[in-house]
């Protein structure tokens, strides 16, 4: 239920890789939810194949690739508001499966929308952006991406200059 995040970051490098991160846990979750939604049907199948076959009607889309037809999503009726609730009126396998591709349908928006980002991020980078600035950024819970720079919080190196000075030992006496 996480709303927001917030990356403070030392360079605008950490900031991509911190993104590249947030990235693969995204496609992680994705990829979870994929699999579960896929056992869920495949034991509903077994089950009851008359609940599932409005599933398998949405996830094939339109027989002719030609004619894109848009898709209209109907609220299903069994879905009942109590409150600040949203309840299925019903038991089985149906309400679950809703749930499951509802929150898929959000992370996949999430996905694209970091992807976006991320590439922005980048494309500014090659643009000949610093990479040694510090950055704050905030991801907010409606996928807007804010970013304020800040002074460099590691400091320049100073220029030092070192060197080995080799003397050889002189030849102990022997007594």
């Amino acid at each position: 239920m996480q709303e927001r995040a917030i990356f403070r970051c030392n360079t605008v490098t950490e900031l991509q890789s911190a993104l590249k991160k947030e990235l693969d846990k995204l496609q992680k979750e994705i990829e979870e939810y994929s699999k579960t939604i896929g056992e869920k049907l495949r034991n509903a199948e077994t089950e009851d194949p008359k609940e599932i076959e409005e599933f398998k009607i949405a996830l094939e889309g339109p027989k002719d690739p030609k004619k894109k037809q848009p898709v209209k999503k109907k609220e299903s009726k069994q879905w009942k508001q109590i409150q600040e609730l949203t309840i299925f009126d019903g038991i089985g396998v149906k309400g679950e499966l809703e749930i499951y591709f509802k929150s898929l349908e959000e992370l996949n928006k999430k996905l694209e929308k970091l992807k976006k980002i991320s590439e922005s991020l980048d494309s500014l980078v090659n643009q000949g952006f610093r990479r040694d600035i510090g950055v704050v950024a905030l991801l907010g819970s409606d996928l807007s991406f804010r970013i304020s720079f800040l002074k460099a919080v590691v400091p320049k190196a100073k220029f030092t200059y070192k060197s080995i000075l080799d003397v050889e030992a002189e030849n102990p006496i022997a007594l």
